[in-house]
């Protein structure tokens, strides 16, 4: 090499495996902060709803960071399959009706995952400026 030669190296794949890494972490704090505020929504803000009284769906939120791709992303909800107790419904068809109010319009809606989302916007910011 002579010296009017310059050489440039690319630190790409370890750069994005550090922000990857980097991401991913903090996706998984935003999902347990979320995950956190929602069961808590459940249990105390919902008084007047007849699921809460169990615990069982306020149990049963969970959250879990997905990659797929270039995309990180934290899912915060209640999974398909358990039963509840107590009615013999599902699980996530209870929350859901929490959130939304039923279809029939009898129970109405007592939200709990979009707050627990907009209160915690701040934290979520931060989290991901890290």
């Amino acid at each position: 090499m002579n010296e009017s030669t310059v050489v440039v190296k690319s630190y790409r794949d370890q750069i994005e495996g550090k922000l990857t890494t980097k991401l991913e972490d903090a996706m998984n704090r935003i999902g347990v902060l979320v995950q956190t505020e929602a069961s808590k929504n459940i249990k105390e803000n919902q008084a007047k709803s007849p699921w809460r009284k169990t615990g069982q769906v306020a149990s049963s939120v969970i959250s879990q960071t997905a990659i797929d791709g270039n995309k990180i992303t934290a899912e915060i909800g209640i999974p398909q399959g358990e039963t509840h107790k107590d009615s013999k419904t599902a699980v996530d068809k209870i929350g859901k009706w929490l959130e939304l109010g039923t279809p029939n319009g009898r129970q109405p809606p007592y939200p709990w995952l979009f707050p627990a989302v907009e209160s915690n916007r701040q934290n979520i910011i931060n989290l991901l400026k890290g």
